[in-house]
């Protein structure tokens, strides 16, 4: 059904994968073991279509391993089989891993409400890997604001600094691509009154804003995508770095993603072509910010400090402003 696209192991609310090679086979020995294994929640979309609720590692491990995509590791009860792909097996445990992997599968008809989706989502993901904050923002604020946060997490330059290059990095698991724009977007509203606390800060500004209107969401794209090229143009693979020891760390650091973001966003256009003109300039001004003890420490240590969030972004506007 996975690989007729009957189910949708992918919906927007559900978790990206972050089942490690070694927990998948952890299942695969379970079946072996004869252990009992948890049911999948399934929600009935269009007749002879679903998506997952709960249940996507599982389903996702037993389609790998099935496929020959999953070499067995980290076995302890059947150690004899780690390094081993399905086809590479005993005949007779294939035959019994072809009959074992049955899932018991709860269904939620189309007629049943939308919410109780996002509702059962929430509840059945708070054990096993705790939840995320932004796995629970996608459940809970659907809509087109968070729509707008993935499709801005696709942004080349964005996953290039996040070292996103395929769904198996741990940044994409975490939906740290998703959660970057919604960043920008919270700290460039809040960031002269931030209270200290992001994560209540972009939990507020997805409930307040999940259902803005075309054009305001126009507005926002147009805002963030300009932002990212600007830095993108003015620091290049330095971008959200931090400088020490002579050499740019290849670190993706948020407190220097608010810091730059925010302050290009602070520039007048002559502010921006001057600083444009001066690239060879700004990166030398860069390095010697990273020299100021109270700069240093803004984007290293309790960044979340309001005192310290408004240190950074007035530094990184003043240092472009004066280049």
């Amino acid at each position: 059904m996975v690989e007729s696209d009957a189910i949708d192991v992918s919906p927007h609310y559900q978790r990206r994968e972050r089942w490690s090679p070694d927990s998948q086979s952890k299942l695969i020995e379970s079946f072996l073991l004869n252990v009992p294994v948890p049911p999948v929640y399934l929600a009935e979309d269009d007749f002879g279509t679903y998506s997952v609720i709960d249940g996507k590692q599982r389903i996702t491990a037993i389609y790998r391993f099935l496929r020959n995509k999953l070499v067995l590791s980290d076995l302890t009860g059947f150690g004899e089989l780690n390094d081993l792909k399905f086809s590479q097996l005993p005949k007779s445990l294939q035959n019994a891993l072809s009959i074992r992997p049955y899932l018991r599968v709860v269904t939620l008809l189309k007629q049943t409400d939308p919410e109780l989706k996002y509702e059962v989502f929430t509840r059945l993901n708070t054990g096993g890997h705790p939840l995320l904050a932004q796995e629970i923002r996608n459940a809970l604020y659907r809509g087109p604001l968070n729509d707008l946060l993935f499709k801005l997490g696709e942004q080349p330059f964005l996953r290039q600094q996040l070292k996103i290059s395929t769904k198996r990095e741990s940044a994409f698991a975490e939906m740290l691509d998703v959660e970057m724009p919604l960043r920008f977007f919270t700290f460039r509203e809040q960031w002269q009154s931030f209270s200290g606390n992001s994560r209540g800060a972009m939990d507020d500004f997805m409930a307040r804003h999940r259902k803005l209107s075309k054009p305001d969401l126009q507005k926002l794209e147009t805002q963030f995508n300009s932002a990212l090229q600007n830095c993108s143009n003015l620091w290049g693979e330095h971008a959200f770095r931090r400088y020490s020891a002579g050499t740019f760390r290849d670190q993706f650091l948020a407190s220097i993603y608010d810091a730059q973001m925010i302050a290009v966003e602070q520039l007048t256009k002559a502010e921006l072509l001057n600083a444009h003109k001066r690239k060879s300039e700004l990166l030398t001004a860069t390095k010697k910010l990273f020299q100021d003890k109270r700069f240093e420490e803004s984007v290293r240590a309790s960044t979340n400090t309001p005192s310290r969030v408004r240190y950074r972004i007035d530094a990184v506007t003043n240092l472009l402003k004066t280049i």
